[in-house]
């Protein structure tokens, strides 16, 4: 009898042994699987994810050369406005000179104006050469070649608009550049200047200026080309108001600016 009840042990331990290597071999299974899984999700992700960078790119890309674009076709209509200025300016000068003309002595044939050509010709160049640095897209890392132009050309001619500022609501919060945004500082708010680029703000209604520090994205309404800081605001004397016709120009570009010159060389 003890015999038999030994055996009986012996099986129903073998039986338990055999028990947990089945269970251990299922959960090996069971984790294998899981593992397979992870990496197959992770693979997945991977592939997604490369798949978006490159739409994003191609997107970016795409919106970079329709601004570039909108700018060269900006630059061709400010050349052609120069041209009918000093056209009208050398028509005033002729229509004076013929009000004036002695009859005692022959008139004197005036050399053909060529303003509006050295105006044109030059713009004309600089929109030749923005072209070609536009094909190339060699830009330093972290701007784009649209940012590089509306640098350059701020730096040659300023851009007027509407000026509007924002204060109370704001402040304290971060910026598009990470900083804290501080409306007692002389920042502003621009829709693709580079950040830490520095604007001269004048104020056309009283010719009031203040020098400015892009740290923000913005203005998102239309009409306006520029949000200031409260007490840039207050230097402008615009408060008031709420906002103001001002001219835009460049005076120190946060990343050296791309040179482009009548040979197109940079």
């Amino acid at each position: 009898m003890r015999l038999f009840t030994l055996l009986l042990f012996a099986c129903a331990a073998m039986t338990a042994v055999v028990q947990v290597h089945a269970q251990q071999g299922r959960m090996a299974d069971s984790s294998a699987q899981a593992l397979r899984d992870v990496r197959r999700q992770i693979e997945r992700d991977r592939r997604a994810s490369d798949s978006l960078r490159a739409q994003w790119d191609r997107q970016w890309r795409m919106s970079d050369s329709l601004r570039v674009e909108s700018m060269l076709v900006r630059m061709r209509s400010d050349s052609l406005r120069k041209a009918v200025t000093a056209a009208e300016r050398r028509e005033l000068e002729l229509l004076q000179a013929l009000t004036m003309q002695d009859t005692s002595e022959p008139a004197q044939k005036g050399l053909a104006d060529t303003s509006s050509a050295v105006v044109t010709k030059r713009d004309s160049q600089i929109v030749a050469s923005a072209t070609r640095a536009t094909r190339m897209q060699r830009v330093p890392a972290g701007r784009t070649v649209s940012d590089s132009l509306t640098a350059l050309i701020m730096r040659r001619d300023s851009d007027t608009g509407t000026a509007s500022y924002y204060a109370e609501a704001f402040h304290g919060r971060r910026t598009s550049s990470g900083e804290i945004f501080d409306m007692h500082d002389r920042t502003c708010a621009h829709r693709w200047l580079p950040f830490n680029t520095r604007l001269v703000v004048t104020n056309l209604a009283n010719g009031r200026e203040v020098v400015v520090r892009v740290t923000d994205r913005g203005p998102w309404k239309k009409t306006r080309i520029i949000d200031l800081s409260k007490q840039a605001a207050i230097d402008l004397d615009m408060i008031r108001a709420g906002t103001a016709r001002v001219s835009l120009r460049v005076v120190d570009d946060a990343i050296e600016p791309i040179q482009i010159d009548s040979t197109g060389s940079r």
